[in-house]
């Protein structure tokens, strides 16, 4: 089941489930302007998902950019996630997210995948 999510200038996002993991498939810039969109798009795609603990994939394929107050809100998801007893992941990184990343340390912090079927996978395997 895909869920059409919310529209703001510059950012976009679609939520569903592929094989009982929640994937939220972000667009366009993540950033200050677009920061609590982001955060509602996660809270969102995970309210009602019967997954205890919580399995969820952020898609970046489309996205174009991404400042510090972007990566906040990605650390803030994985963070509770794992507080959780849960795990989130990133997939469908591009080249500049993969070096925004290792140039702030978060390359250690989060687990990448290519794509979604990856990632899916990688959650789903104990």
């Amino acid at each position: 089941m895909e869920r059409a999510g919310a529209r703001r200038a510059g950012f976009s996002w679609t939520g569903g489930r592929h094989d009982g993991v929640t994937v939220v498939a972000l667009a366009g810039e993540l950033d200050i302007a677009t920061a609590g969109a982001l955060r509602q798009a996660v809270t969102d795609a995970l309210s009602g998902a019967p997954d205890e603990p919580p399995l969820l994939v952020i898609d970046m394929l489309a996205v174009d950019f991404c400042d510090s107050t972007g990566l906040s809100v990605l650390v803030s998801t994985i963070n509770g996630a794992a507080g959780a007893g849960g795990r989130a992941v990133l997939s469908g990184i591009g080249p500049r997210m993969a070096r925004l990343l290792r140039v702030t340390g978060l390359d250690k912090r989060f687990q990448t995948y290519d794509t979604v079927d990856d990632a899916v996978q990688a959650l789903r395997t104990p």
